[in-house]
């Protein structure tokens, strides 16, 4: 009998049986016949018999494409389905035969004879004769007399379409064959999850694209942990340039034997480097130079010496530490960047390189089946395959391409059941480890890695671990930080006019702040960003960010939230809380949280946003004891919240208690202090009460967050009251004036600072006698070059306004001119022939602009300043 005919015998008896078992369920058929799969077995034997002998008797001319009734599908899924089971009727059947006009016509006695064969066939079975009898169920199967001459009746031409039989069983091996899992396959789905996982990051705001600024070792220390059958090479050549002929030299002359250094010994043979062997020839190279290095240390000679020399071998041998790494540790605080670094690494390494990766985070992981957890994000839609078969088919191909597999975990911190996740985690990466083909990245905040998986430093795979502890290695310098606020401004699309200085300054030294701000302005045009304006960044930040973890949280399924969830209530029962207990970090998370139903959703919550974070506490009563706590993830946004509640909330139920806290928590033993201050300031500057003016105005702090906050005030929100005050405060030589006198010079731009700027000093100063100007004003310049606190540094002053003059164009000094005017006031000044030597060459090169300003300056009061001034003019044959 011809394979393909065989296949589909296979295919249809089988299908005979399912289809009886899915209608009649197989509890009736164990009743009606026998145990599912020993009857498939023996049934599909005796039907390759039957048509076996029964082809012996019986001949048929199939040359002209016809074939024999017992090789059509229709007979094994309808007809016999009919004569043993009584399932259709006979329309259907003969509904079936007449769509297939080249099935050969069987004649009564063929059918007859075949089913009688058949029927002896199974009668001399001794499994199948057993069940019959014991069951009692003879009648069901034996009497097919009936049922043969009914479907007799109905037979008129009988023919079968080879055609559509071979094409049947074709596509059934075909979908059989795109079923299996290849290497192929296995490369192609990898792609696509770590693509998938990226999309996902970007979309939840952990990872800004692009934004990752490359300034330490981190990022080649995993290029050569992932791939370091590629990098062999180069770290080979590295350490195999050293140069000792100097030290060489050094020991003839101590009278010391030569040191002896041929790394070039080692090197492997054309194509010898596989992700086989790269492990073991790694940890030669590696050994060899600690052996070397160590030679360096037992040689008796000074140790200032010797250092120079084994610090050659520092570098190379930290090299060969990661290439040879199996696994490689991340771990670092909140909001450093952990899931920016790993998601900038996988597209822009691990994805461009080609190496098979997979990328999961802790919160995908479920702790209880890793392996599950790994092909579920790999294979969504092919449930099947098992963690065998997708290790046999990337080891190929990773042992192919030469490439190491490479698993990301990121945050394994964040996982619900982290206590069972770190267990689990072990014995899951140990077990990876036994094939050489793999490599595992993981991270982890610092604090719950020391609280729940350091176990992983007591693993088998310990020593084939490297940590990563920080991803800051080095504080960035100016340009870094220029090319950091472009970056991100790019990234959030941000446009504006102009930037101050001060503005600059604030973004760029407070990472998050840049986050913040960048966050809540994102796809605007700004106008010139003069200052930071906090109350108003925040309050912008809090609704936006408020208004999109709700959105996120109700339409991502993993959450399964429920209900009327808003994040607004969460964080107002931290800050409740506390403001009510009076401790303002570490609070107890299950504190807050009404339902406890909803944790593991809260917990999924707080690791995945940045407005508040969940960290790890000792109970301090107990060494092995902790527990989790909700902290705010920034001190400042921290405190603005608590304002806005003292306020809105405190303030509305009890006046009282609202000033008791204001007494008792504000003040200079408080961490509130500083941040509170600053916001209470600004809201007794919206008139919402005139008691809860009255109350923040009498606070100790007041004055001085008045002399720092009023240039933290939008220009137009200045009033005139505020311009007496800060006056008085000059002439009264308060604390602060020095820093007065500052935030007005910086506010050199007349035309965006049209209420309060550098020309509001000028008035001031024109109206002080000599001795109130020396006080008042030129005691707050210093001319020591290393500068004293709260003295502005003159010399810094002068040169900068200088460097305008010489490195600018002509437009551009224009926009600084009262810069240069202010050097007019400072001619009474320590060192002034250097302030009235940059003056002149402004003059002499803006003329008219320059009498305007001598012209204004000469109505002041000051009798000494008059005298310099006219002596400057005289001196120049200035005319007015």
């Amino acid at each position: 009998m011809e394979p393909v005919t065989l296949t589909i015998i296979t295919y249809v008896s089988l299908k005979c049986v399912d289809q009886f078992i899915k209608e009649e369920g197989y509890g009736r058929f164990k009743k009606i016949l026998f145990p599912e799969k020993k009857y498939k077995n023996q049934l599909v034997k005796i039907i390759y018999e039957t048509i076996e002998d029964f082809e012996q008797n019986h001949k048929y001319d199939s040359s002209n494409g016809m074939f024999p009734f017992y090789h059509s599908q229709i007979f094994f899924e309808h007809l016999t389905l009919y004569v043993l089971f009584k399932k259709g009727t006979l329309d259907e059947i003969k509904g079936d035969f007449n769509k297939f006009p080249k099935i050969i016509q069987p004649t009564p006695k063929d059918l007859e004879d075949f089913y009688s064969l058949f029927t002896e066939k199974v009668n001399a079975d001794t499994v199948l004769k057993k069940l019959f009898i014991d069951e009692n169920y003879k009648n069901q199967i034996f009497d097919i007399s009936k049922a043969i001459e009914e479907v007799t009746a109905l037979v008129v031409s009988v023919k079968t379409d080879t055609t559509s039989i071979r094409t049947s069983v074709e596509s059934l091996v075909a979908d059989n064959e795109s079923k299996k899992l290849t290497p192929e396959k296995i490369s192609q789905a990898l792609k696509a999850q770590v693509n998938r996982q990226l999309k996902k990051q970007i979309n939840s705001g952990k990872y800004l694209q692009n934004t990752f600024i490359e300034t330490g070792e981190q990022k080649d220390d995993l290029r050569y942990l992932c791939d370091s059958v590629f990098y062999s090479e180069k770290c080979f050549y590295e350490s195999s340039i050293l140069d000792f002929r100097y030290f060489n030299n050094f020991l003839a002359k101590k009278k010391h034997s030569p040191f002896n250094y041929d790394f070039e010994k080692l090197k492997p043979a054309n194509g010898e480097m596989t992700v086989s062997n790269c492990t073991a020839l790694i940890s030669k190279w590696h050994d060899y130079l600690v052996s070397k290095r160590q030679e360096i240390t037992d040689i008796k000679i000074g140790s200032n010496e010797k250092y120079k020399f084994e610090s050659k071998f520092r570098d190379r041998i930290d090299d060969l530490e990661f290439l040879r790494a199996r696994v490689a540790l991340i771990t670092e605080t909140a909001g450093q960047g952990k899931t920016n670094f790993l998601c900038d690494f996988s597209e822009n390494f691990l994805l461009k390189r080609e190496i098979p990766t997979a990328f999961l985070t802790g919160t995908e992981v479920n702790a209880n089946d890793l392996r599950q957890s790994l092909l579920q994000r790999i294979f969504p839609d092919s449930p099947n395959y098992t963690f065998e078969e997708f290790l046999n088919n990337l080891k190929s191909f990773c042992h192919e391409q030469r490439k190491f597999f490479v698993l990301v975990i990121d945050g394994i911190n964040e996982n619900y059941n982290s206590k069972v996740l770190s267990q689990n985690l072990e014995t899951f990466v140990s077990e990876l480890l036994e094939h050489d083909f793999v490599k595992v990245v993981l991270s982890c905040r610092t604090e719950y890695y020391e609280q729940n998986f350091s176990n992983l430093e007591a693993s088998s795979f310990k020593k084939e671990t490297k940590k990563i502890t920080s991803l800051l290695s080095q504080r960035p310098d100016d340009d870094l930080k220029k090319k950091l606020l472009h970056i991100y401004f790019n990234h959030f699309k941000i446009e504006h006019h102009g930037i101050s200085n001060k503005a600059h300054e604030q973004l760029v030294e407070n990472f998050l702040l840049l986050r913040i701000f960048c966050e809540a302005y994102q796809n605007q045009k700004l106008e010139s960003i003069e200052n930071i304006y906090k109350e108003e960044l925040f309050e912008k930040y809090y609704e936006i960010k408020s208004e999109e973890i709700n959105k996120r949280l109700k339409s991502n399924d993993e959450f399964k939230v429920s209900g009327n969830f808003d994040i607004k209530n969460f964080i107002q029962s931290v800050v409740g809380f506390m403001i009510q207990e009076k401790t303002y970090v570490n609070v107890p998370l299950d504190k807050i949280i009404a339902d406890p139903n909803d944790r593991e959703m809260y917990v999924r919550f707080l690791d995945e946003n940045i407005l508040v974070k969940r960290d790890i506490q000792t109970d301090e009563k107990g060494i092995f004891t902790s527990s989790e706590v909700v902290n705010f993830t920034f001190d400042e946004f921290r405190d603005f919240l608590i304002s806005r509640y003292l306020v809105e909330v405190l303030f509305k139920t009890s006046v009282e208690e609202f000033a008791s806290f204001i007494e008792s928590q504000v003040n200079d033993k408080s961490p509130l202090l500083e941040g509170c201050s600053t916001f209470l300031f600004y809201v007794s500057r919206k008139g919402l009460d005139k008691s809860l003016h009255e109350i923040l105005i009498k606070q100790p702090w007041f004055e001085a967050v008045f002399s720092k906050c009023i240039f933290s005030l939008k220009d137009s929100q200045v009033t005139k009251e505020d311009k007496k005050i800060l006056k008085e405060k000059l002439l009264n030589n308060e604390r602060y004036s020095d820093s007065i006198i500052w935030n007005l010079i910086i506010r050199y731009n007349t035309a965006y600072y049209k209420n309060l700027s550098i020309e509001f000093l000028f008035e001031l100063l024109r109206e002080l006698n000599s001795e109130q100007y020396a006080n008042c004003f030129v005691s707050k310049f210093g001319t020591d070059r290393w500068g004293h606190s709260r003295l502005i540094s003159q010399e810094n002053l002068v040169k900068q306004i200088d460097d305008i003059l010489e490195k600018r164009e002509a437009d551009d000094v224009l926009y600084y001119e009262k810069l240069f005017e202010l050097l007019i006031y400072m001619f009474t000044n320590k060192d002034r022939w250097n302030i009235q030597s940059t003056y002149e060459k402004y003059f002499f090169r803006h003329a008219e602009q320059g009498k305007i300003h001598l012209t204004k300056a000469l109505e002041s009061k000051n009798e000494i300043l008059i005298k310099a001034i006219k002596q400057f003019i005289s001196s120049y044959e200035i005319r007015l």
